[in-house]
């Protein structure tokens, strides 16, 4: 068994400023459209709301109020922290096996994430069989997933596509340019260049998109998602939306 290395940034950096640079030829567009001025209040709000709740530092820790519950540690030295009716799960050190075969030899290696953030009830076993199905299977849908956990607990800033911030769209936009796609920062332009799917069909890495595109994540497989949610919280794994969304295909049909 191997120990392969997290954050192979080089490769998604310059593909991810590049496709930066096209959406700012939208920003005007952006400006007036409705969706997108809703989406900038809410997240002005949310953030008032949720700051004081929830901060993760560059160590990624959480930082919580004084009367939140006492963190508890669990099997992968992870940090529960409750506050209130929301909690938050931080694993650290996550080994995710990913099995690989050439059909007569079947090797397994091991991928390290230095931390992994589940939400609403996901645990973190939960995660890593969903991230060890899609990095076992290969192929441009695991590039795209593994792609976008290396962002996994950053926080969450408006119009960000980078370590130090980035948002649902940011996401979705440097996991996709991974695989040479690319994609406009801007959510109602990314589900308009994709195809919807029933849910049915859905893959890991296919786009889940709320029906009034105010939000994008990463379908994970297994009901779970990927995403970048708002301010205040960093990126996570959620279980399957509740809020009225549809599957998007970016990728050619067949992969």
């Amino acid at each position: 068994m191997s120990l392969s290395q997290h954050r192979p940034l080089a490769s998604t950096a310059g593909a991810g400023t590049a496709v930066l640079s096209r959406s700012a030829a939208l920003r005007a567009e952006r400006a007036v459209d409705p969706r997108h001025i809703r989406r900038a209040a809410n997240a002005k709000r949310a953030a008032i709301l949720l700051a004081p709740a929830l901060a993760v530092t560059s160590s990624l820790t959480l930082a919580v109020p004084a009367n939140a519950a006492t963190p508890s540690t669990d099997a992968h030295h992870g940090t529960t922290t409750s506050q209130q009716a929301q909690e938050y799960t931080v694993a650290r050190d996550v080994q995710v096996p990913v099995v690989s075969t050439d059909g007569m030899t079947t090797t397994t290696t091991v991928v390290s994430y230095p931390t992994i953030v589940t939400k609403f009830g996901v645990s973190t076993q939960q995660a890593e069989d969903a991230i060890s199905k899609v990095l076992s299977a290969g192929g441009d849908r695991a590039t795209i997933v593994s792609t976008a956990l290396q962002y996994m607990g950053d926080p969450y800033v408006e119009g960000g596509a980078s370590h130090q911030g980035i948002d649902c769209s940011g996401l979705t936009m440097v996991a996709y340019a991974a695989v040479g796609i690319p994609l406009v920062h801007y959510v109602p332009t990314q589900d308009a260049a994709a195809t919807t799917i029933p849910e049915s069909e859905a893959k890991a890495g296919d786009l889940v998109v709320y029906d009034n595109e105010d939000h994008v994540g990463i379908f994970l497989g297994d009901g779970l998602v990927l995403q970048a949610p708002h301010p205040g919280d960093p990126v996570d794994i959620v279980p399957m939306y509740s809020a009225a969304h549809h599957f998007a295909r970016v990728l050619p049909a067949g992969a």
